[in-house]
């Protein structure tokens, strides 16, 4: 190979080619859709600076990552004010995405040392995850229905084609109605009348078919009735497939929910409830992570609920507001479970908790 078209990496390309990742749940998570732009401009910044802090060697006894940076660098390393980054830093720290310990006065040094700083990995809600896919599909339906012009356009010149030439066939299949009217009133006719009828789309029977309506004014209370039924009754085998955006139940879960629940939005607000319980958990209790679908939580979960609808249909006790009642019972539901899995996690005995 010649050497004159050799393409080398100049100094140049190579860091006109660098970029920042920009994670999707940062823009489309419904935890942190409040967020500013530079707030999460700064967010994949720091991220970024996460390399740099491997390779300096600044992870502390528990293996977290750590920045050192004042706010004088983080005014420079931004590129905006102090008020600014006061603001970004407080936005940070609200969404659970930025912790800041503080190292104190260090007497030999005769100095205030840095604050260490704590970038949080992103969390991805199962439910944004099934919005997300909805999105995904009818943005899909919206593209489709663009094409759909350049597809009619692409039949119309077929059928154009097809007008210059069926005449001759059709006369051939005329010639043979001489000797059998029968037959052709049958088949041959039908098929030439088929060509040009039944196959035809036009503007107008594209506007009538191209949008799909479900919503509940075109039912009848009756037929309304049987479908959120079946939902209901076969959530069982469609909920918990999480791979498939599914959410966080098992399937004796789902079952115990269909008992009690009459419709989908019913439901899905009984589990919205249960996740927001997990929220107000792991805000509560820094370095809480609660996994809803491993199969201790869930078997937890199912307990609980079963003591919630015992409770509602039991004299023993009244409940004035029926949500706040849950919320309450499946934050105290995670708390122990949190606490069993870091008893587990030291060598003990969970079953002692």
């Amino acid at each position: 190979m010649a050497q004159d078209s050799f393409k080398y990496y100049e100094a140049d390309s190579v860091y006109g080619n660098l970029f920042f990742q920009f994670p999707k749940v940062l823009m489309y998570g419904s935890q942190y859709s409040k967020l500013s732009s530079d707030t999460k401009l700064a967010y994949m910044v720091l991220k970024d600076r996460l390399e740099y802090s491997l390779k300096n060697h600044l992870v502390d006894e528990e293996n977290h990552v750590y920045f050192i940076f004042t706010n004088e660098e983080l005014k420079s390393l931004f590129n905006c004010s102090n008020t600014k980054v006061a603001k970004i830093k407080k936005e940070l720290e609200a969404a659970h995405l930025l912790h800041q310990k503080r190292m104190g006065f260090q007497p030999s040094a005769g100095r205030q040392l840095p604050n260490r700083l704590y970038l949080a990995d992103l969390a991805v809600n199962p439910q944004d995850r099934y919005l997300r896919s909805q999105e995904t599909s009818e943005t899909a339906q919206t593209l489709d229905k663009s094409r759909l012009p350049k597809i009619r356009s692409q039949y119309e010149t077929a059928q154009s084609l097809g007008n210059k030439r069926l005449p001759k066939i059709r006369s051939q299949y005329e010639f043979a109605t001489n000797e059998s009217q029968t037959l052709d009133k049958s088949r041959l006719p039908k098929i030439g009348h088929n060509l040009y009828k039944d196959l035809e789309i036009t503007p107008r029977d594209n506007k009538e078919t191209e949008n799909l309506d479900f919503s509940t004014n075109q039912y009848s209370p009756e037929l309304l009735r049987k479908q959120n039924q079946d939902l209901v009754q076969n959530a069982k085998d469609y909920l918990p497939e999480t791979a498939n955006g599914g959410l966080f139940l098992n399937k004796e879960g789902v079952e115990l929910l269909a008992l009690w629940c009459r419709s989908p939005k019913q439901m899905r607000r009984f589990l919205g409830i249960i996740l927001n319980a997990k929220k107000a958990v792991e805000r509560e209790h820094e370095g809480t992570a609660i996994v809803l679908d491993d199969p201790r939580c869930q078997e937890m979960i199912n307990k609980t609920m079963r003591r919630f609808f015992n409770i509602l249909r039991s004299d023993s006790k009244k409940i004035n507001n029926v949500e706040n009642y849950l919320f309450g019972a499946m934050k105290e539901t995670l708390v122990a479970y949190w606490n069993k899995s870091l008893m587990t996690a030291n060598g003990g005995d969970p079953n002692e908790f």
